[in-house]
């Protein structure tokens, strides 16, 4: 059982969330697939990725991710199971000839731990991929194992996803096992009843019960609670009652790192005590913490033709979370009259570009009560491409009605520019910067219009995509200054200017008229009050943000 009993085939990155350099590299590895496996071992994998992509709260911070397949051939398939543990159970004595070495009952501890060859596995990691953060070594036996440690090791027995994300816990996020036992709580074990030692380095278990002073007091669930939220009435054994919280509550916990007494863990269960069940608050947000430095700055905001100001008169907004941008391009009509296209394009390539369908959209008045989003049909006119070069350039290749074009975009900037990212902040009401995309509150009941807000400073650069009179596309923009705390006003304006298509693009044919006041008065991050008149047509709206993707995209 050394590496003569296998080799590397190669290696192939199947989440590409942009450079090596800049995301966090999840490199997956396999023991015990033969040449003959390898088709299981690729599927193997992906079933890991989807459960790891579905697990909160890595969905939210997917696009910060990179995972690498790494293809070993072992000569045998399996892990060794040696005959003996010292927990007592017995194993089948095979010795499969595999690359890393796979076994079970690791160190002579207990059967289900399933160790390999860390060096030669983390060696072969970086070989691979030399900006690799975690190593995975998924091992071909369908009984039950895993460990973590540096590498975090799992097999393929059912459930062996759970395994594999209880495992990362450890080796990625250094969180502690959270139950209160080792062996288990009715297998007899001694030693396990008070812990006596130093304040546990990691972030899910402590000694301390002072709710000021407890290392996740910024995610406890009411902070004026009484700490510990349980106790442990019989130190000799686990304790036996059940929650007195709800099953989301995060306080403090007698029972966890393996003691039944003297130290607390963050939840009442968590996958980091019982496979299956979530990441509590505490471990949340150490996993979120550790994988925010690895978020690409997100492209949401307004753009418009590069050299700036050289086609001064549109723009395009871009709404980006995570894998997807929401762009609504605001242009003319072949009639020079104000014309909105609107985009969802998912990501294709590479991090940074972006392709789908441009509409053209009809929809009820701006005035109608009730606004009908019944009414509001879209047709596909064309395809356009956003592919972004650093944070502030682009270009936006677009086919419309047939005319396709090619545009070098870049930031509009009137003031500090904001840096916005995806995934970092789940309570979008605590946000202090309205960087985004709204509609009416609440979501969706008036699907079909929205507002863009480009956030800098104490401006808003506003514009709302919404309909006519005869119910054709009608766009209006304003700049608004803050006027009091959160709350910001300006002047509507109705824009005429040359065709999309125009070549060259003369700024100087643009007209604004103003229609008349807008007021954006914010209640907080993710709720606004939207009065306006226009045209002698008064009217207030309740808008909130757009969120197709949670958590949704901040700006700071």
């Amino acid at each position: 059982m050394t590496a003569a009993d296998g080799f590397v085939s190669g290696v192939q990155k199947i989440v590409d969330h942009g450079i090596d350099s800049s995301r966090y590299n999840v490199v997956v590895l396999g023991d015990g697939y033969r040449a003959a496996d390898i088709a299981k071992y690729h599927a193997d994998v992906q079933a890991f990725v989807d459960a790891f992509r579905q697990t909160a709260p890595f969905g939210d911070l997917w696009c910060g991710i990179n995972v690498h397949r790494v293809d070993i051939v072992s000569t045998d398939t399996g892990a060794d199971d040696p005959l003996t543990c010292s927990d007592g159970s017995a194993g089948s004595g095979a010795t499969p000839h595999t690359y890393l070495d796979a076994t079970f009952c690791g160190d002579n501890a207990i059967r289900r731990l399933l160790t390999c060859d860390s060096v030669r596995a983390r060696s072969v990691a970086q070989s691979q991929v030399p900006a690799t953060h975690l190593t995975l070594v998924i091992v071909n036996s369908p009984l039950y194992g895993g460990s973590g440690g540096d590498i975090a090791t799992f097999s393929t027995a059912p459930g062996a996803a759970e395994i594999a994300l209880h495992e990362i816990g450890h080796s990625a996020f250094g969180l502690a096992d959270e139950y209160e036992y080792y062996a288990g709580c009715g297998s007899g074990e001694a030693g396990h009843d008070v812990y006596a030692g130093g304040e546990p380095v990691e972030p899910n278990v402590t000694r301390n019960t002072n709710r000021a002073t407890i290392k996740w007091r910024s995610v406890l669930t009411a902070p004026q609670d009484p700490l510990p939220t349980t106790a442990n009435a019989n130190c000799a054994q686990c304790d036996p009652q059940g929650n007195p919280r709800a099953t989301d509550y995060v306080g403090a916990y007698e029972g966890g790192r393996y003691m039944h007494c003297g130290c607390y863990r963050p939840a009442y269960d968590c996958r980091m005590r019982t496979l299956g069940r979530p990441f509590c608050g505490a471990c949340q947000k150490t996993i979120r913490d550790t994988l925010a430095p690895y978020l690409p700055l997100a492209w949401q905001g307004l753009w418009w033709k590069s050299p700036a100001a050289s086609e001064s008169g549109w723009g395009l907004n871009v709404a980006h979370q995570g894998d997807i941008v929401f762009a609504t391009w605001f242009t003319y009509d072949g009639t020079g009259k104000a014309w909105w296209l609107s985009m969802t394009a998912p990501l294709v390539s590479g991090g940074n570009r972006f392709s789908g369908t441009l509409h053209a959209t009809h929809g009820p008045p701006f005035n109608a009560v009730p606004f009908n989003p019944a009414q509001v049909v879209a047709t596909p006119i064309g395809t356009g491409t956003l592919t972004f070069n650093d944070a502030d350039n682009g270009t936006f290749a677009y086919t419309v009605n047939g005319v396709s074009q090619s545009k070098t975009i870049t930031r509009q900037v009137f003031g500090p520019l904001p840096a916005c990212r995806f995934g970092t902040q789940s309570n979008l009401g605590a946000a202090t910067n309205y960087q985004d995309l709204w509609w009416n509150a609440p979501a969706g009941s008036e699907s079909g219009w929205g507002i863009n807000i480009t956030h800098q400073g104490s401006t808003l650069f506003v514009t709302w995509f919404t309909y006519d009179v005869d119910g054709s596309p009608l766009w209006l923009s304003a700049t608004a200054q803050k006027t009091a705390a959160m709350t910001y006003a300006g002047t509507l304006y109705r824009t005429t200017g040359p065709a999309f298509n125009a070549n060259p693009w003369n700024p100087a044919a643009v007209t604004a008229t103003a229609v008349g006041p807008v007021t954006l008065t914010f209640a907080n991050g993710n709720a606004a009050t939207f009065a306006y008149t226009v045209n002698g047509v008064s009217q207030v709206k309740q808008i909130t943000r757009q969120v197709f993707q949670a958590p949704g995209t901040v700006c700071r």
